[in-house]
Protein backbone atom coordinates (compact mmCIF):
# COMPACT_ATOMS: atom_id res chain seq x y z
CA UNK A 1 0.00 0.00 0.00
CA UNK A 2 2.81 2.44 0.84
CA UNK A 3 4.66 1.74 -2.43
CA UNK A 4 1.47 2.35 -4.43
CA UNK A 5 0.91 5.61 -2.56
CA UNK A 6 4.47 6.77 -3.27
CA UNK A 7 4.18 5.93 -6.98
CA UNK A 8 0.85 7.76 -7.20
CA UNK A 9 2.24 10.77 -5.33
CA UNK A 10 5.29 10.90 -7.60
CA UNK A 11 3.14 10.71 -10.73
CA UNK A 12 0.90 13.47 -9.42
CA UNK A 13 3.90 15.66 -8.58
CA UNK A 14 5.41 15.17 -12.03
CA UNK A 15 2.09 15.99 -13.67
CA UNK A 16 1.73 19.12 -11.54
CA UNK A 17 5.26 20.22 -12.46
CA UNK A 18 4.32 19.96 -16.13
CA UNK A 19 1.57 22.51 -15.53
CA UNK A 20 4.05 25.13 -14.39
CA UNK A 21 6.78 24.68 -16.99
CA UNK A 22 7.30 27.59 -19.36
CA UNK A 23 5.59 27.10 -22.69
CA UNK A 24 8.12 25.60 -25.13
CA UNK A 25 7.00 28.08 -27.79
CA UNK A 26 5.83 31.25 -26.02
CA UNK A 27 4.03 33.80 -28.14
CA UNK A 28 6.34 36.23 -29.88
CA UNK A 29 5.16 39.80 -29.90
CA UNK A 30 6.70 42.49 -31.97
CA UNK A 31 8.86 45.26 -30.65
CA UNK A 32 7.65 48.77 -31.16
CA UNK A 33 10.47 51.15 -32.10
CA UNK A 34 9.08 54.64 -31.76
CA UNK A 35 10.55 57.46 -33.80
CA UNK A 36 11.66 59.15 -30.59
CA UNK A 37 14.13 56.37 -29.75
CA UNK A 38 11.91 54.56 -27.22
CA UNK A 39 11.66 50.79 -27.77
CA UNK A 40 8.75 48.81 -26.31
CA UNK A 41 8.73 45.00 -26.18
CA UNK A 42 5.32 43.49 -25.46
CA UNK A 43 5.51 40.61 -22.97
CA UNK A 44 1.77 40.03 -22.40
CA UNK A 45 -0.84 41.40 -24.80
CA UNK A 46 -4.47 41.11 -23.67
CA UNK A 47 -6.99 40.73 -26.48
CA UNK A 48 -9.69 42.87 -24.89
CA UNK A 49 -9.96 46.34 -23.47
CA UNK A 50 -9.42 49.85 -24.74
CA UNK A 51 -5.86 50.90 -25.55
CA UNK A 52 -4.29 53.59 -23.38
CA UNK A 53 -4.26 57.08 -24.92
CA UNK A 54 -2.75 60.43 -23.97
CA UNK A 55 -4.67 62.07 -21.12
CA UNK A 56 -5.78 58.74 -19.62
CA UNK A 57 -5.05 57.87 -16.00
CA UNK A 58 -3.18 54.61 -15.44
CA UNK A 59 -1.78 52.68 -12.51
CA UNK A 60 1.28 50.60 -13.26
CA UNK A 61 3.49 48.26 -11.36
CA UNK A 62 7.03 48.81 -12.55
CA UNK A 63 10.60 47.74 -12.06
CA UNK A 64 13.25 50.24 -13.11
CA UNK A 65 16.64 48.98 -14.26
CA UNK A 66 19.77 51.00 -14.96
CA UNK A 67 22.62 49.08 -16.57
CA UNK A 68 20.85 45.76 -15.81
CA UNK A 69 20.63 46.68 -12.11
CA UNK A 70 17.26 46.98 -10.38
CA UNK A 71 17.12 50.43 -8.79
CA UNK A 72 13.42 50.86 -7.98
CA UNK A 73 10.25 48.77 -7.83
CA UNK A 74 6.63 49.72 -7.16
CA UNK A 75 5.99 46.16 -5.97
CA UNK A 76 8.67 46.62 -3.30
CA UNK A 77 6.98 49.90 -2.35
CA UNK A 78 3.67 48.03 -2.01
CA UNK A 79 1.50 50.01 -4.41
CA UNK A 80 1.33 50.83 -8.11
CA UNK A 81 2.32 54.20 -9.52
CA UNK A 82 -0.63 56.35 -10.75
CA UNK A 83 0.04 58.57 -13.76
CA UNK A 84 -2.01 60.94 -15.88
CA UNK A 85 -0.34 60.49 -19.26
CA UNK A 86 0.89 63.76 -20.66
CA UNK A 87 0.53 65.61 -17.36
CA UNK A 88 2.53 63.91 -14.60
CA UNK A 89 6.22 64.33 -13.93
CA UNK A 90 7.58 60.96 -15.05
CA UNK A 91 10.01 60.40 -17.92
CA UNK A 92 8.51 61.27 -21.30
CA UNK A 93 9.87 58.02 -22.76
CA UNK A 94 7.98 55.96 -20.15
CA UNK A 95 4.76 57.77 -21.02
CA UNK A 96 5.31 57.14 -24.74
CA UNK A 97 5.94 53.45 -24.05
CA UNK A 98 2.68 53.02 -22.12
CA UNK A 99 0.51 54.34 -24.97
CA UNK A 100 -1.47 51.61 -26.70
CA UNK A 101 -1.27 49.09 -23.85
CA UNK A 102 -4.37 47.28 -22.60
CA UNK A 103 -5.37 46.45 -19.03
CA UNK A 104 -3.12 43.78 -17.47
CA UNK A 105 -0.69 43.95 -20.37
CA UNK A 106 3.03 43.74 -19.64
CA UNK A 107 5.75 45.58 -21.51
CA UNK A 108 9.49 46.21 -21.34
CA UNK A 109 10.23 49.83 -22.26
CA UNK A 110 13.75 51.03 -23.06
CA UNK A 111 14.07 54.80 -22.69
CA UNK A 112 17.06 56.72 -24.07
CA UNK A 113 18.65 59.33 -21.78
CA UNK A 114 17.19 62.33 -23.61
CA UNK A 115 13.64 61.06 -22.84
CA UNK A 116 14.54 60.05 -19.27
CA UNK A 117 16.63 62.23 -16.96
CA UNK A 118 19.22 63.40 -19.50
CA UNK A 119 22.55 64.97 -18.57
CA UNK A 120 21.54 65.52 -14.94
CA UNK A 121 20.35 62.01 -14.07
CA UNK A 122 18.44 61.62 -10.83
CA UNK A 123 21.05 61.04 -8.13
CA UNK A 124 21.71 58.85 -6.31
CA UNK A 125 19.84 56.13 -8.22
CA UNK A 126 20.17 57.27 -11.83
CA UNK A 127 23.49 58.54 -13.17
CA UNK A 128 23.74 61.20 -15.89
CA UNK A 129 23.03 60.04 -19.46
CA UNK A 130 21.52 56.73 -18.30
CA UNK A 131 19.35 54.57 -20.52
CA UNK A 132 16.42 53.30 -18.44
CA UNK A 133 14.66 49.95 -18.79
CA UNK A 134 11.18 49.65 -17.30
CA UNK A 135 9.29 46.38 -16.89
CA UNK A 136 5.68 47.42 -16.39
CA UNK A 137 2.26 45.88 -15.88
CA UNK A 138 -0.86 47.97 -16.49
CA UNK A 139 -3.02 47.47 -13.38
CA UNK A 140 -5.67 50.15 -13.93
CA UNK A 141 -6.83 52.24 -16.89
CA UNK A 142 -9.27 55.14 -16.68
CA UNK A 143 -9.89 56.81 -20.05
CA UNK A 144 -9.83 60.61 -20.12
CA UNK A 145 -13.28 62.21 -19.84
Amino acid sequence: MTARFLVAAAALALGACALFRPHPHPPEYSSLALGSGVVAHDLVVPEEGAPVASGDTVAIHYELYVENRLVESSRDAGKPLRIVLGKDDVPEGLQQGILGMRLFGRRRIIVPPELAYGDDGKPPLIPPDATLTFEIELMEHVPAP
